[in-house]
Order: structure tokens, then sequence, then C-alpha cells
């Protein structure tokens, strides 16, 4: 009987391993083949070719070519004020008179120790003679003709001095008569007959502007500021004349980009010799551009940021994702302008997603 037993579990031991070995293949334990790849469904457009270039609008306000806040540079009162706002004036018309007491009163001094010291010098000339002549005749000596000579170079340099002061505190006199630095028209007026007037003022007494010419002044994105035509005359717009159009030249650029704006000042000329238009309007001014051969419009939620470049996701022929970067002109509610890295027959994925980068394989769906 023992050996009986351990013959059964002999052939149990050998008889387990060989059943899972020879067991029937089931649907869990037979190897499934790999799953493909999903291929992505993809909607494109073809960049098209640009027929005809509309102008950029840009808002634009219209300045004095000239503008100066007039101060003081002499301390009294307002005398008189001979202009008022709205005024024409002409260089060197008299705007105001300042009244001086204080100044006045150092002017007469100064001329009183002028005279003082006149007196004083032909005395001193009239005895420096003398001691020369009595030095010739043996009655002084040298030291003493020299000491009325020192004398009279000191007189001399004292009046010199005088007479400089006098020279300074007229000069600063003529400063109370209030003056037009150029032609113009006073467009602020601040100062009032009995005003205290300091030259340390920090408010003006008058503004003036020439407006015989005007300066368009707009600020161009750098994204397009070469894209713009310089040669061609813009088109200024102003709501309050009725939209009429008025051609402007350009006159001056900046050649600085603003850091904190990332926009260059333009200004163009508008003639204004009437001076029917006053400063300060704001308007639209329509800016021409420059023709491009190879420039395209695409959709504009075709366009991707990539690695911080405007980008775009082609198809090419082997159905694969490319990714290619652009340069970017106008931009409006549906399309973009691409200067440059796109051409007709490319094939331009629209609203691309997260799921496709470069090499992903998609098809193009109806």
């Amino acid at each position: 009987m023992p050996n009986l037993t351990k013959t059964i579990l002999v052939a149990a031991v050998i008889a387990v391993p060989l059943w899972f070995y020879v067991q029937p293949e089931t649907e869990a334990n037979i190897e499934q083949p790999a799953t493909a790849p999903e291929i992505l469904s993809v909607r494109i457009a073809q960049p098209q070719s640009i027929s005809s270039y509309q102008p950029l609008v840009f808002n634009s306000r219209v300045e004095a070519i000239e503008q100066s806040d007039i101060f003081a540079r002499a301390d009294g009162y307002v005398e008189s004020r001979h202009v008022d706002i709205g005024d024409e004036v002409k260089q060197g018309d008299l705007l105001a008179k300042l009244s001086s007491p204080e100044l006045e009163q150092e002017i007469l001094q100064a001329k009183a120790e002028i005279n003082r010291q006149k007196a004083m010098l032909d005395l001193t000339e009239k005895v420096a003679k003398r001691y020369t002549n009595l030095r010739d005749s043996g009655a002084v000596n040298a030291t003493e003709v020299d000491e009325k000579e020192a004398e009279l170079a000191v007189a001399k340099a004292t009046l010199a001095t005088y007479q400089a002061r006098l020279e300074q505190l007229e000069n600063e006199f003529a400063y109370t008569e209030i003056v037009a630095p150029f032609d113009g028209i006073i467009t602020r007026r601040l100062a009032e007959r009995g005003n205290r007037i300091t030259r340390n003022d920090a408010m003006p007494l008058f503004r003036i502007s020439r407006t015989d010419q005007l300066r368009v002044i707009v600020d161009i994105p750098q994204t397009q500021l070469f894209i713009i035509d310089q040669q061609q005359a813009a088109q200024l717009t102003l709501p309050d004349l009725g939209n009429k159009q008025i051609d402007v030249p350009i006159s001056r650029v900046s050649r600085e980009v603003n850091r904190e704006t990332g926009t260059m000042r333009v200004e163009y000329l508008l003639e204004n010799a009437e001076l029917n238009l006053p400063a300060g309007l704001s308007g639209e001014l329509a800016i021409q551009v420059q023709e491009r051969a190879d420039a395209v419009r695409i959709p504009v939620n075709a366009l991707k940021t990539i690695q911080g470049k405007p980008s775009v996701m082609l198809v090419n022929v082997d159905n694969q994702v490319e990714v290619k970067t652009v340069r970017v002109g106008r931009l409006d509610n549906s399309e973009v302008e691409i200067l440059s890295g796109l051409i007709t027959e490319d094939r331009v994925i629209l609203n691309p997603n997260a799921r496709l980068a470069e090499g992903v394989k998609v098809t193009v769906s109806e």
C-alpha cells in the first residue's frame, strides 16, 4: 500500500506541469496583435494669392507743426496783457508787460553807483597824473607813483564791474516784456492783470501754436513697419469734415520702436495755409502698403504659435504633418497675410490641435 501511494504522488507531480503545457488555448492567453495607431482626420485650406492690397488704416492725431509754452524770465506783476486765446500774432509781438518795482529800483541803484564811481575814477586819474608829473621833477619817489597808478587801476575795474551789473539788470528788465517767439495763434492764456509772476513758476503765461502746417501723427506697430509704402502719400479722413479724404505726404520717421508699446512714430504733413483746421483733431490715416508677389492669405484659424514663433501645420505629400514657421503681415477678423513661408500649393491644416505634431500621419477630410 505505501508503494501504491508513492506511485500516485509521483504521477501527479509529473502531470501538473504537463497539463499547463498542453492545455487548449483560450481567448485570454492568446497573444493579441498590437493596436494600429489612430489616424487623425484634418480639414485643410490652400493659401490664396493676393490680387489687390488694401491700405492699412490707423488712428491718427493732428498737432501743430510748432508749439511753445511761454514762461516769464523775470519777476513781477502782470501790468498789461495784449492778447487773448485765438489771437494771431507775429514774431516779436508784445503779449504782456510785467511791472517789477524791485528790479527797477536795482537798476536805479546800479546807475547811481556808476555815477559815483565815475566821479571817483576822474579824481583818481587826476591824482595819478599829478604824481607822475611830480616824479619827473623829483618831488615824489617812484613807489608813491606806483601806488597812485594801482589805485587808478582798481577804480577802473570797479567801474567796469558796476557797468556789467547794470547791463545784466537791464537785460533782465527787458524780459518784463513777453513777446511772441514765432508767428502763430494764442491757444492758451493763463496770465491776467495783477497776477504775481516769478521766473520759477511751473505754469506758463501763454501757449502759442503755429498751425499753417500741421503734423499728422500715427504710431505704427513694428509688425507692419516694413510693409508700408513710404513713397506714396497717405489719405487722412477727418470725421468732422464729412469724411473728406486729404492726401498727406510723409514728413518724419522716428526710427525708434517704443519698447513699451511696440510701435514707431511716423509723421505726415498737412498744409493748412488758410488756418481752417485747428490742432488737436483726431482722424483715420490710410497708408498704402508695398505689393509683395510672394505674399498669400490664409484663414486666421490656421495660424498657431509654436516655440514663440508664428507657424502653420501642413499636410505633405506623404499625408504627414509638417510644421512651418511663417512671417505674418496684416491680420483681420477672418484672414491673415503671410509674407513668406507658404505657396499656393501648400495644404494648410485648419484649427490644428494639441494631438498634431511633426510627422503625425493624418487623413484629409472633405
